[in-house]
């Protein structure tokens, strides 16, 4: 599960070992003595592996620091960890722009790293991803909230919390928001800026992450800290409760992960577990032995609690680049078998851990910046998203699956038709008794049918060619960063879609998730 990721081929693009191999010019040697002379500021005659990222930055090529550490094994034929003029020269000699680059350090990425680049230098080219219609307008929130609204969770049915960076936990009934400014229930205020809030699953409390590297538990029903949770020498980004709620891990700003057993204040395991800050925590919801964790390095990896100990980190699965340019912000389970993610490429990506090799099952194409929020329907079909830029999306997680269900069903629909005309077409030619407004009803349904049939097969043939998977609508929004996206099933059969943006108010889209659950040919999106 470790190997390399390597993604399907893009079919309007050459494979890139065919690009590596075509004639190219070399780097101007003298260009690339200088850049050497520069990162060698010691005059050491040699340069290690972030002085080798700054050079590739000068050569005017981007890459994450995770594609420079794999640069620095290329590049260091002798294996002693830091790279001699020649082996500079050696190397960068064979390429000359940022697709022999890419070529060379992350074939798998590159189709990501691609979409990014075209998306910031092609001012046409979101014009290649129809734009999905808007859906019904949400109810708006104004939570007078002093600061940005970092994090959103639902406690209840009925209740929101909502965490702001200064510190302040707010908690409100969505049924009870009217009046000219509505009025939580109950506030309280930690000490210090807050990062990251998460709900046990009974709604009685919540944990909330801040700068000082600080946990605390607060008790919903008296708005009050009972239990400050220690462990962490910096800042507390991210945290979830196990589904049973006996534990929660939490992750910092230098890659640092604490579990907690709720009745302990010093964490029971704590580990070493990310170069970058740990943006995101989730527990594998089937038996919560298994945590996923996205990273500024670039990295998703999971760990295995039971494994997590002096001698090992536990990590299980570790993929490297699930964000090609940097950031990974969030990492959730969709089931035992699959995570999604998303990061500041502006690509949203389904793994199958039982085969990363061939990359992603999956890619969700169409937002032009940075994905911070990420939600999940507890029923695993639908993904919410959210941008740095203020646009919030639904999509199909397995888009391509129903489009195969929905074609197998239209096919045996058809057939049947066919079928019932057949025979009445059969005694007609029999000169058997028949109805003629039969026939045409019948031959009015094949022809409805066929139709219908050769739609979805057009749909199929078009996910078969594209690989991705576009948005089904867009939700209204504020032009500012989206921090938080919480979903929540309603007992009346309905969903409520919670999302905090940096304006300070969340908006509440309450909707019927299955009038959404359809295939959709580009145009109708």
């Amino acid at each position: 599960a470790q190997a390399g990721l390597k993604l399907r081929p893009h079919p309007h693009r050459r494979p890139c070992s065919e690009v590596a191999l075509l004639p190219r010019r070399a780097m101007d040697e003298n260009k690339l003595r200088k850049v050497f002379a520069t990162m060698d500021t010691d005059s050491s005659g040699s340069i290690d592996e972030f002085e080798l990222h700054s050079a590739i930055r000068m050569l005017g090529i981007k890459v994450s620091d995770n594609s420079a550490k794999k640069c620095l094994k290329l590049v260091d034929a002798d294996s002693n960890g830091t790279i001699e003029w020649p082996e500079f020269k050696a190397f960068f000699g064979k390429v000359n722009d940022a697709e022999g680059i890419k070529c060379l350090l992350s074939s798998s990425n590159q189709r990501f790293f691609e979409y990014k680049q075209q998306v910031e230098t092609d001012a046409s080219f979101a014009k290649t991803f129809a734009i999905p219609p808007y859906g019904p307008k949400p109810k708006l929130l104004n939570t007078y909230h002093h600061d940005q609204i970092e994090e959103v969770v639902w406690l209840s049915d009925t209740l929101l919390a909502t965490g702001s960076l200064d510190g302040e936990v707010k908690i409100w009934d969505r049924t009870n928001l009217g009046g000219m400014i509505p009025k939580p229930m109950k506030s309280f205020k930690a000490d210090s800026s807050l990062y990251t809030m998460a709900a046990s699953s009974d709604g009685a409390r919540v944990v909330t992450g801040l700068e000082d590297g600080k946990i605390v538990e607060w008790s919903v029903a008296d708005g009050v800290a009972t239990t400050i949770y220690r462990g962490h020498d910096a800042a507390v980004y991210s945290s979830k409760f196990r589904p049973d709620d006996a534990y929660f891990a939490s992750g910092n700003k230098v890659g640092h992960i604490c579990q907690h057993d709720v009745n302990v204040a010093e964490p029971v395991l704590s580990w070493k577990a990310h170069e970058g800050i740990v943006n995101s925590v989730d527990y594998e919801k089937s038996a919560g032995q298994l945590l996923c964790t996205a990273s500024s390095d670039s990295t998703v990896k999971v760990f295995d609690m039971r494994l997590v100990g002096e001698d090992s980190t536990g990590m299980v699965v570790e993929i490297e680049d699930a964000a090609a340019s940097e950031k990974v912000f969030r990492a959730l389970w969709r089931n035992e078998r699959e995570i999604v993610s998303c990061g500041d490429d502006y690509c949203v990506k389904r793994w199958d851990l039982r085969n990363l090799r061939d990359g992603p099952v999956c890619s969700y194409f169409g937002h032009v910046s940075p994905i911070r929020a990420l939600e999940l329907s507890p029923c695993g079909r639908f993904i919410v998203t959210g941008t740095t830029t203020g646009s919030v999306r639904l999509w199909l997680v397995d888009e391509q699956g129903l489009v195969s269900e929905k074609l197998a069903a239209a096919q045996k629909i058809h057939e049947e038709g066919i079928g019932r005309r057949d025979e009445v077409v059969n005694k007609c030619q029999n000169g058997e008794a028949f109805e003629m407004t039969e026939l045409k009803s019948l031959s009015a349904e094949a022809e409805k049918s066929q139709v219908e049939l050769d739609r979805l097969k057009k749909i199929k043939s078009n996910h078969d060619s594209m690989h991705y998977t576009q948005a089904t609508i867009a939700l209204e929004s504020p032009s500012m960063s989206i921090s938080s996206v919480a979903w929540r099933d309603l007992p009346d059969g309905t969903s409520c879609l919670a999302y905090g943006a940096y304006d300070q108010k969340v908006r509440l889209f309450n909707f019927k998730a299955d009038a959404y659950y359809v295939v959709k040919t580009p145009k109708e999106k």
